[in-house]
């Protein structure tokens, strides 16, 4: 019981980590200080840490990584898109 305690406390936040810096991003449309690279490798980490909860039947894994997928993808997506524009301005 004392594992799955911390094990949900973990999931939950690790998932709603990202929230934050997502709705910054998406509020002042600025992504300069944000490293694509950084995003891009915790972005895959969320699907296969999905993936493994799918192989394991664990609906903990399964439905924490597949809200933490949103913020992550969300910044992926803004700081290629909004770092793209400023390229050009």
């Amino acid at each position: 019981m004392l594992v799955n305690t911390f094990g949900i406390m973990a999931a939950v936040m690790t998932t709603t980590a990202m929230f934050p810096q997502a709705y910054k991003i998406i509020k002042y449309r600025n992504v300069t200080s944000i490293s694509l690279l950084m995003y891009v490798i915790n972005t895959l980490g969320i699907v296969f840490w999905l993936i493994y909860g799918i192989l394991l039947d664990n609906w903990i894994l399964i439905i924490t990584n597949i809200i933490g997928f949103v913020p992550a993808c969300t910044i992926v997506v803004l700081k290629i898109v909004l770092g793209h524009k400023r390229r050009f301005e």
